[in-house]
């Protein structure tokens, strides 16, 4: 059997490592401090990590020690992954130590020592306790503090590991929780070897957008689906945490405020296979994120792309300067909101236990939900048909109405892009993208209404007002016009899930929990 490592890794600010070891939780075991160095080796081709291999050389105390790694199945901060640790003879690697192990599988495996070399190096502190929090339960926690080097580059290492030596991986998670609940931690989904060959390579944080799902793990259950889907929302959300707490580039904020956007969608989409009680206290933290990234996500749009052509035409220099100062000021006001939010204890709080909930095993037949196939199927007609409702709706919407669909076509957009992994061809491709025409026209429509409150929050005099309102109608007006065209575009847009069948055998009648019964097709534009 290959031994197996399963462990949480959760950041932190190095300003909070005291406060952190002084835990109640775990007060009652006797701390052991240790220095630690570590050697990373990989060829120059970079062969062992993109076999999802790590090879290490570490001196513990007085002694050395040799690890391989493979990948396993790692997500948000929880990794779990086959490991093999060896005793070593001083600080030379030994690669016979590994033999039966998946490095031996590596093409060119006898002559692999020739072309090994460091690609990267840690120095750090730990102090760790060994905690037993119930009979039969024993974890592992360690604080580590220190840096990673590459060269003349260097990244510093703030992290919390809860290993499970002995036990239930609920233990390792109710040890997380309590102690996030103290401490703002984070989960991190990447490990010390891959913040470091990035460091080597390097690489520029960059945002990062939505990455497709893979939903054929789930194996044709939608409670596991639910699971996947979270998961790749996440991932795309600690992907542009740093660089939205730490870079000026307002994109970070943008694609995470997207990353939350569509994982509150992934929610509504499978709630009718979920219990409901199951992401509740969850759904509501990343909601309260979604709002603050949201406004500041607007104040960016408004100071980016919606002012400068309205001060260009305003005609008033001192007005005009009077009002950019304002908007700059209140941009700067809600970007502080938004890192305050993402570093806070109770954005990673949410962020603990939604990971608890991916990594949670789906009962079998839960919630008697039908087979992912027919589940998708029979949710992506219900959201055309609330698209094409839309469509021949749109000319007696008011702004409210738009704002409304915008709503239903974005979760429509979202839906395909989830479930797209399971049909053939290139229909869900095409379909997307006719919905994002649709939705970003919509937005556009809308963002008149936005930008004119923003002028008003901003106390600009009646004249300034009356000029920005008949400016945006003008604006809302051309988009309303685009939005007619693209929803219309996207109503026809060829299907390409299985159409409903019969009665006895339609899952349509699977609702989410308190929903009314499924329309006709023929109601009236409802609420979103």
């Amino acid at each position: 059997m290959r031994p197996t490592e399963t462990e949480l890794k959760l950041a932190f600010d190095p300003a909070d490592a005291r406060r952190l070891a002084a835990s109640p939780e775990l007060a009652g075991a006797r701390p052991r401090r240790e220095r630690f160095e570590a050697l990373y080796f990989d060829t120059p081709g970079r062969d062992l990590a993109r076999r999802g291999l790590g090879l290490r050389l570490r001196h513990e105390g007085r002694a050395w020690v040799a690890t391989l790694k493979a990948e396993g199945d790692s997500a948000a901060g929880l990794h779990r992954r086959p490991e093999w640790n060896r005793p070593a003879r001083g600080a030379t690697l030994d690669l016979a130590l590994f033999a039966g192990t998946p490095l031996a599988k590596v093409p060119g495996a006898a002559r692999l020592h020739e072309r090994l070399a460091v690609v990267t190096a840690t120095r750090f502190r730990r102090t760790r306790w060994i905690v037993e929090p119930a009979s039969g339960s024993r974890l592992e926690v360690a604080i580590d503090e220190g840096e990673i080097v590459s060269g003349a580059r260097r990244a510093p290492i703030a992290e919390l590991e809860i290993e499970v030596l002995e036990g239930p991986l609920d233990a390792a998670f109710d040890l997380a929780e309590a102690l996030a609940a103290r401490v703002p931690l984070r989960p991190e989904p990447e490990t010390k070897l891959a913040r470091g060959l990035a460091l080597a390579a390097g690489a520029k944080r960059k945002p990062e957008r939505a990455a497709p799902v893979d939903l054929r793990p789930a194996n044709d259950d939608a409670a596991s689906a639910a699971r996947l889907v979270a998961a790749a929302c996440l991932a795309q959300a600690q992907a542009n945490e740093t660089g939205a707490i730490a870079s000026d580039d307002p994109e970070f904020i943008h694609q995470l405020r997207v990353a939350l956007r569509r994982l509150r969608s992934s929610f509504r989409l499978f709630r009718a296979v979920l219990p409901p009680a199951s992401l509740a206290p969850i759904a509501g933290e990343i909601a309260w994120a979604a709002r603050v990234l949201g406004e500041c996500r607007d104040w960016d749009v408004f100071v980016a792309e919606s002012l400068p052509p309205l001060l260009a035409a305003l005609g008033d220099e001192s007005a005009a300067r009077a009002l950019a100062t304002a908007a700059r000021r209140r941009q700067r006001e809600a970007r502080h909101a938004a890192r305050e939010a993402i570093a806070s204890v109770r954005w990673g709080l949410a962020l603990v236990r939604l990971t608890r909930w991916i990594a949670t095993t789906p009962a079998a037949g839960s919630a008697g939900a039908p087979p992912l196939s027919d589940f998708a199927s029979a949710r992506l007609r219900k959201g055309a048909r609330a698209v094409r409702r839309g469509a021949r709706a749109f000319d007696r919407l008011d702004a409210p109405g738009r704002h409304d669909l915008r709503i239903r076509v974005k979760r429509q957009r979202y839906a395909v892009e989830f479930l797209a992994s399971l049909f053939r061809g290139s229909g869900p491709r095409r379909h997307g993208k006719a919905l994002a025409a649709a939705q970003e026209a919509l937005g556009l429509a809308n963002d008149g209404i936005t930008a004119l409150a923003h002028v008003r929050e901003l106390g600009a005099s009646p004249s300034v007002v009356d000029f920005c309102r008949g400016w945006f109608a003008a604006r809302e007006a051309a988009g309303i016009a685009s939005a007619r065209r693209a929803l219309r575009r996207a109503a026809k847009a060829r299907r390409f899930w299985r159409p409903k069948p019969p009665a006895a055998e339609t899952v349509e009648a699977i609702r989410e929990p308190g929903a009314p019964p499924q329309d006709s097709g023929s109601a009236p534009l409802g609420g979103s």
